[in-house]
């Protein structure tokens, strides 16, 4: 292999792997946040009765 072409599948590959990672890490938060913002809510009306 090239130089060149070695350099550039390296720079795909990276490219790949953080786009994996944005998409795992978006897809967890995105799953994670509804239940969180539904226990916040929770506490503020908890915090109101009492």
């Amino acid at each position: 292999m090239e130089p060149s072409a070695f350099i550039g599948s390296s720079i795909f590959l990276y490219i790949a792997a953080f786009i994996a990672v944005m998409v795992v890490g978006g897809y967890l938060t995105y799953r994670t946040s509804p239940k969180r913002k539904q226990r916040r809510e929770e506490k503020r009306n908890r915090d109101n009765i009492n």
